[in-house]
């Protein structure tokens, strides 16, 4: 990691004043900053608060095409990181960039990882998360497998339907939520049983606004689906 030359004379004067800086930018645009200072610094156009209690394990960082990794450990907090956020899925593939600061001048500092999360876990009030390196892309399989069921995303760039054709959009009013992954429409009869199974599921309002998810199973009823 080459360092700033104001940076570096800094860190090797001995009494430094160094802390670190994490970003974390969802797929929905929210991003969200946090430090294991004691209290809050601002630059990158973000405010990283001070109050979280993330931390972060040393970042590996090999030569070569080796995946560099890391592991990031916090506390959930409703002023920052929720449970319900992360079981909704809103920090899935979020971008990660972290940094070494001089708390003192923030102008020094030092872009020290920079990557995706990568799998997420809760346990007793917080999570912990695997950073992914900008090389772990290059493990992802790369091409497509053709088979008998479409693969492509319903309305996507490759699936080219377009989606605003009267017969295959609706929206609606959902009277009705269980568990958070069943829904009830009542007087919704236009259209076949079945008609929506494997399309896509779009929240457009409340707490979940912005979240997505495939239709598994779409039945008629007698006063709806």
């Amino acid at each position: 990691m080459a360092l700033d030359p104001d940076f570096q004379a800094h860190v090797e004067a001995g009494l430094t004043t160094i802390a670190r800086c994490w970003a974390l930018t969802r797929a929905d645009g929210t991003r969200l900053g946090f430090t294991d200072h004691d209290r809050d610094l601002s630059f990158y156009g973000l405010s990283f608060k001070a109050d979280t209690g993330l931390t972060a394990r040393a970042v590996l960082q090999p030569t070569g095409l080796s995946v560099d990794n890391s592991e990031a450990i916090g506390a959930l907090s409703d002023a920052s990181i929720t449970e319900a956020d992360i079981r909704a899925g809103r920090y899935d593939g979020a971008q990660v960039e972290a940094w070494l600061v001089n708390w003192a001048d923030v102008d020094q500092r030092a872009l020290q990882f920079r990557g995706a999360l990568g799998e997420l876990t809760r346990a007793e009030g917080g999570f912990q998360a695997e950073l992914l390196g900008l090389a772990e892309a290059l493990n992802q399989p790369q091409g497509f497998v053709y088979q008998r069921a479409c693969n492509a995303v319903l309305g996507d760039a490759r699936c080219q339907l377009d989606l605003s054709i009267p017969g295959y959009v609706e929206e609606r009013v959902a009277e009705e939520v269980e568990g958070g992954v069943r829904f009830r429409f009542s007087g919704f009869t236009g259209f076949d049983d079945r008609w929506f199974e494997r399309g896509r599921l779009v929240v457009l309002s409340g707490a979940a606004e912005g979240l997505s998810g495939h239709v598994k199973n779409d039945r008629l009823s007698a006063v709806g689906r």
